[in-house]
């Protein structure tokens, strides 16, 4: 009978490790696939985070390089054209250093969108931004008339307005 004694405490006390090696290998995986669900979580929050903050940016920038453009009514009106001409130019250069920071962040917007909607709203902004700096060039060298400008920053500002849709669809 001392031998089942110790034949039953050594399955016992086998028993007892291997449920113990069980139950942490168990313990184990769950720590690991809980640490994985949160640092996936904590990525992709800080993913949507960045993507917004770079949206942001760019809109800001927009919204800038819309301050420039309310200003050229009031050159546009100037009567002696060769000083309309010379302010004109000198405005465009305040556009080319506002333009730097501008393209900057919506480079940064097109690499964080999860969308190709919100890439080609950004691109379509680009695309009016540059047709609205080509009219005044063509209106300085008396090519077109000032109400050019007003239309291309009217497709300007709808460019703007249809990005922000497209982020909000995006987000949605």
């Amino acid at each position: 009978m001392g031998d089942i004694g110790l034949w039953i405490a050594g399955l016992t006390g086998a028993t007892a490790v291997l449920a113990s090696w069980v139950t942490s290998r168990g313990h184990t995986r769950a720590a690991r696939l809980q640490a994985e669900i949160s640092a996936a979580a904590q990525d992709e929050a800080r993913r949507r985070e960045v993507r917004r903050a770079s949206y942001l940016a760019f809109l800001e920038q927009a919204h800038l390089m819309g301050v420039e453009y309310r200003q050229t009514p009031s050159i546009l009106r100037t009567e002696d054209l060769e000083l309309r001409r010379t302010r004109i130019e000198e405005h465009r250069a305040r556009l080319r250093e506002a333009f730097g920071p501008f393209r900057h962040t919506g480079q940064v917007a097109t690499v964080h969108a999860r969308s190709g909607e919100v890439v080609e709203a950004c691109d379509r902004v680009f695309t009016a931004c540059r047709t609205v700096y080509m009219a005044l060039g063509d209106i300085s060298d008396g090519v077109t008339e000032s109400a050019v400008f007003y239309t291309s920053l009217a497709h300007y500002w709808t460019a703007v307005d249809d990005f922000g849709k497209a982020v909000r669809l995006e987000e949605a």
